[in-house]
C-alpha cells in the first residue's frame, strides 16, 4: 500500500477513490484519527494516479468526478438511473481484492461470517445443532429474565433452515448494510442492526412465539431505511428503485396469505420494515445538528 493524498473529510476521498476506479487503479481509503488517506494497491499506478488526485486537488467540481461517483455502486445507489442492474454490480465488486472490500465493510463481512459459521454448526452434527438451539433460540421473556442471557434478543438472526434461506438473506444484507456502512459509519450500521433486530424479534415473540429464526426482519428493517433516507434526504444518494420495494411488499403480502410451503416471521418482516423507515427519520433528524453526516 501506498498512500497517495489524505483529506479532512471523507466526501472528497470517497469521490477520487471512485474516480480512480474508473481509470482501472485500485485504492481505498484509509481512516485514522482525523485524516482520509487514499491508499494504492499497487506503486506502479503511483505516478498517474498523483496527476489525477493533482488535478482533483484544483477542480474538485470537475463533472468527469461526480459521475464516476453516481456511476459507481459505491454513491451508495442500490440501482441507479441507468438501469444497470444491482446483480451486475454485485458480481463485479465480487471481483475486488477480497481483502480490500473487508477492510472497506468490516461490520458487513463480519456479519456474513458469522451467519455462515452458524448455518454450518446447524448441519455439521447433531452435537453442534443442539448447542446452537440450546444457546441462540430466542425464548419467553420470563425466562430470559431469569437467565439474564439477553443475546437471545439478537441470536434469532443467525438462525437460517434452508441454503435458499440463507442465501436470500445474506444477499440482501451484502446490498443494502455496504452503503450504509460506507456512508453512515460501523457504528450507524450497528446501531441501525441491533435497533431493527429488537423490534423485530420480540414483535415476533410476542405474536408466534420463539420458534423462528433469520435475517429477513433486518432485511426488511435496512430496505426501508434505505427507502425513506432516499426520500427524506436524496442529496445522499441513497436510492431504491420502485421495483425492488413493490417486490418485497409483496413478498410481505403472500407471507401474510400463508400460501407458501414454509412459515414466514411475518411479524419480524413488518416490524422490521416499520422501524427501519422509522430510523430514517430520526437519522434525517439528527443530521440537522450535525450528529451525523452522509454524502
Amino acid at each position: 500500500m501506498q498512500t497517495l493524498v489524505c483529506f479532512s473529510q471523507p466526501q472528497p476521498a470517497h469521490t477520487l477513490v471512485d474516480y480512480l476506479s474508473s481509470q482501472r487503479i485500485s485504492s481505498i481509503i484509509e481512516h485514522s484519527d482525523d485524516h482520509y488517506c487514499v491508499m494504492l494497491e499497487h506503486a506502479d499506478d503511483y505516478t498517474q494516479a498523483k496527476t489525477i488526485a493533482a488535478h482533483y486537488i484544483d477542480a474538485p467540481h470537475d463533472p468527469r468526478y461526480q459521475a464516476a461517483s453516481w456511476e459507481s455502486q459505491h454513491s451508495g445507489a442500490l440501482l441507479g438511473n441507468n438501469g444497470k442492474g444491482v446483480f451486475n454490480q454485485a458480481l463485479r465488486d465480487s471481483l475486488q481484492p477480497m481483502v480490500a472490500q473487508v477492510r472497506q465493510y468490516p461490520l458487513t463481512y463480519v456479519m456474513l461470517l458469522i451467519n455462515i459459521v452458524i448455518f454450518a454448526l446447524m448441519n455439521l452434527s447433531y452435537a453442534s445443532s443442539l448447542w446452537v438451539n440450546s444457546h441462540l433460540f430466542i425464548v419467553p421473556l420470563n425466562e430470559l429474565g431469569q437467565t439474564s442471557q439477553w443475546w437471545r434478543l439478537l441470536t434469532p438472526n443467525l438462525l437460517h433452515f434452508s441454503v435458499l434461506h440463507i442465501a436470500f438473506n445474506l444477499l440482501w444484507w451484502w446490498i443494502l448494510a455496504r452503503p450504509i456502512e460506507r456512508y453512515l459509519g460501523k457504528l450507524s450500521l450497528l446501531i441501525t442492526f441491533v435497533i431493527i433486530s429488537l423490534s423485530a424479534n420480540l414483535g415476533q415473540l410476542y405474536v408466534d412465539g420463539p420458534n423462528f429464526g433469520g435475517m429477513s426482519g433486518v432485511v426488511y428493517g435496512l430496505l426501508g431505511f434505505t427507502w425513506w433516507l432516499g426520500w427524506l434526504k436524496p442529496q445522499w444518494g441513497f436510492t431504491v428503485q420502485p421495483q425492488i420495494i413493490g417486490f418485497m411488499l409483496v413478498w410481505l403480502v403472500i407471507g401474510y396469505a400463508d400460501v407458501l410451503f414454509v412459515s414466514m416471521a411475518n411479524t419480524a418482516h413488518t416490524l422490521g420494515l416499520v422501524s427501519g423507515c422509522l430510523l430514517a427519520v430520526v437519522w434525517t433528524q439528527l443530521s440537522r445538528f450535525g450528529s451525523t453526516s452522509a454524502r
